[in-house]
């Protein structure tokens, strides 16, 4: 299993959702904060100024009345001086400025209140105050800085609370984990992870070693059941190869035992029956010979020794072999379909002669009439493949019945032949496998390459 990277482990994400979520807080807490305090600012320098313009009108209610230039100069500078005033203006009752100081443009960030100037009931002027909000903006950047720096404190303290936190809540975890993994590679049945606190993985840790106790068990309980099994088929496998040594040598031994006693006993038998006698004896003895060297054979197998050759030529020699001995009965057609070049092949000739032999021999045997037998070589990537292709009944029932040892179709089969098949194919690192054709059957046996 890969190690876990750092930010994918459940501490780190703890770490990070309280990091988040605490700067989150603190950001939201800091931007209440500076807009009610600018609020609160805005609304006391508004009062001031309504104030300072309410004072500067009741001063200068006559010198409008009367147009006193000079008196209303007085009143504007009196006003300027007061913090934060940046332009004042009055006008008459017809909204001509009677007088004025300051820039012409108001600037963005400037609060500007007006006030009329009444006597009684009507109004004969208007004062209008210009308030520089630079100190509410500095003092709202002083704050904002304040509340950044307090969230970064916030930041790390909380940070540092989170790591120990998970710390505390994930070290025990981790300790579980860490024998989880030690346990993968231990083959001990007595294996168990280390309880380490009373608590939620406590109760975890017990319950995965009641698991492991229970596993350890069944483990034992099933080797147990396992190795009675294999003792159950190896006692039924003896029980099998012995009936069918039994049943394929009794046949020729019975032959063999009444051909030697007529021989023996010589009243009344010609010269042409004693050669009759003599040639089934010798024909029997063959039969029984061939039994016990096909049982020797599939008992004890020869070494593979691989070796790269013509696999193509090796096959044709087999086929040409089996066209000159056995066909002669049978007028079977052969033909050949070879794949050219099919590249290096490592493999065992005397071993791969008698696979196609064994096939030719099924193929034969499932054609009752004259027919054709393909037989092919193929290539692919690190396989090659040798096909044969009959034109016969095919296969009654379960093609993979037929790879038992000792199981015949054929009335005077040993049931080695395809056993024998499959064991060169495994030790060649292959396979083999029969399906059905309409009509006939093919057998691909598969060989690797360069060997497993």
């Amino acid at each position: 299993m890969k190690p876990l990277r750092y930010y994918q482990t459940f501490r780190f994400k703890v770490v990070a959702s309280i990091t988040f979520v605490h700067l989150i807080l603190m950001l939201t807490l800091v931007i209440i904060v500076v807009q009610g305090q600018e609020r609160t600012m805005d609304r006391v320098l508004h009062k001031n100024a309504e104030s300072l313009a309410r004072m500067v009108a009741i001063a200068s209610r006559n010198a409008v009345l009367t147009e006193n230039l000079g008196t209303l100069q007085e009143i504007v500078r009196y006003a300027l001086h007061k913090s934060g005033v940046r332009r004042v203006r009055i006008t008459n009752a017809q909204r001509v400025v009677l007088e004025r100081r300051g820039p012409a443009h108001l600037r963005r960030r400037w609060l500007t209140v007006r006030h009329t100037i009444r006597v009684g009931r009507y109004s004969v002027g208007l004062v209008t105050l210009s308030l520089s909000r630079a100190s509410v903006l500095r003092q709202m950047a002083a704050a904002r800085d304040t509340g950044l720096l307090l969230t970064l404190v916030a930041l790390i303290i909380g940070g540092g609370a989170g790591w120990l936190l998970s710390r505390h809540l994930t070290s025990d975890l981790e300790g579980l984990m860490r024998d989880v993994q030690r346990l993968g590679g231990n083959d001990d049945e007595e294996r168990q992870v280390r309880v380490r606190r009373h608590n939620e993985v406590g109760v975890l840790s017990e319950a995965f070693n009641a698991m492991l106790a229970r596993l350890a068990r069944a483990r034992r309980q099933a080797d147990i059941e396992r190795h009675k099994q294999a003792e159950s088929e190896r006692l039924a496998c003896l029980t099998e190869t012995a009936a069918a040594i039994v049943h394929e040598i009794r046949n020729p031994l019975a032959s063999i035992v009444s051909g030697v006693e007529l021989l023996v006993d010589d009243k009344g038998i010609s010269d042409s029956e004693r050669h009759e006698f003599v040639a089934i004896v010798r024909d029997e003895s063959r039969r029984l010979n061939a039994v016990l060297q096909n049982f020797l054979k599939w008992t004890r197998p020869a070494e593979t020794l691989r070796e790269e050759g013509d696999l193509n030529a090796v096959v044709a020699q087999v086929v040409e072999m089996y066209d000159l001995t056995l066909n002669r009965e049978h007028r079977h057609v052969f033909r050949m379909e070879m794949a050219e070049p099919l590249g290096p092949v490592s493999f065992d000739a005397d071993q791969i002669r008698q696979v196609v032999w064994n096939l030719l021999l099924n193929s034969a045997d499932a054609m009752k009439s004259p027919g054709t037998i393909t037989i092919a070589t193929t290539a692919e990537e690190d396989w090659v493949y040798i096909k044969v292709t009959d034109t016969g009944s095919g296969v009654q029932g379960s093609a993979e019945r037929l790879f038992t040892p000792f199981y015949t179709t054929k009335a005077e089969g040993t049931g080695l032949g395809l056993s024998l098949v499959r064991r060169i194919a495994n030790a060649h690192g292959g396979w083999v496998t029969i399906t059905n054709l309409s009509p006939g059957a093919v057998v691909i046996f598969a060989i690797m390459r360069e060997g497993p």
